[in-house]
């Protein structure tokens, strides 16, 4: 029984390579045609063609789109708003709400993702620099003191003077015996819903943002938002 099993394995395995390396060519070949289309030369075609063997959507979001015509570009960025249920690229649907909020997202000049200053919600006022997407913050502890809690806690950018039995309160007796009621420490983010008054350090933590449950923050997101700025930037053909 086992060694009429193992000629079976061994044939199944053959035939699903085999299907990898024909849909592989296949990803390839579409690649090719479509690079020599747009007016890539032959070596480039191949060369996209030879990545594409591995990773195919680093043409179809890469080169690709930098030859886009600008009808073709507009189709493609609408296409793939509503197909997240946005009305732009650029926009992100409320953590808290789920109003849609406008001109939230912008690409830095490094190629990363960022926030627009004071982008908020229309309904909730809700704001995406709010300090617990942000980088400087320092979430509190929970009430059993091992898990973080994103509601409150401190900002590890902005100090102020604070009562040494708040800011620090392990060591709060050896500090007042030396003559100290009050010390710079950390401000103090009672609602981290929300950004400090003076704040100017806004920080972006893409993992803080995702765990507020915003959806499409990806390589492709940010590939299309540099499309979009790229074609408000070119006039249109008249």
């Amino acid at each position: 029984m086992a060694s009429a099993i193992k000629p079976a394995l061994e044939l199944l395995a053959l035939g699903l390579g085999l299907a990898i390396i024909i849909w592989r060519l296949a990803a390839a070949i579409r690649v090719a045609r479509d690079a020599r289309r747009r007016g890539l030369s032959s070596p480039a075609s191949l060369g996209w063609a030879t990545v594409a063997l591995v990773y195919a959507p680093g043409y179809w979001w890469h080169a690709r789109l930098e030859r886009l015509k600008r009808d073709e570009a507009l189709d493609l960025l609408q296409s793939e708003a509503r197909a997240h249920y946005l009305t732009s690229v650029i926009n992100v649907r409320c953590p808290l709400c789920d109003a849609e909020i406008v001109n939230a997202l912008a690409v830095t000049a490094t190629g990363g993702l960022a926030i627009q200053p004071m982008a908020q919600c229309p309904r909730c006022d809700f704001r995406l620099d709010a300090c617990r997407h942000c980088k400087h913050f320092l979430p509190a502890k929970d009430d059993f003191g091992d898990q973080p809690d994103f509601t409150h806690g401190r900002c590890g950018q902005y100090r102020a003077p604070q009562p040494v039995r708040e800011a620090y309160p392990d060591v709060a007796d050896r500090l007042e015996a030396l003559g100290y009621d009050t010390l710079n420490s950390p401000k103090r983010i009672y609602d981290s819903y929300s950004p400090l008054d003076e704040c100017t350090s806004f920080k972006l933590d893409w993992a803080r943002l995702r765990r507020s449950q915003i959806a499409w923050l990806n390589r492709q997101r940010i590939a299309l938002i540099q499309l979009s700025k790229r074609i408000q930037l070119v006039p249109p053909r008249l």
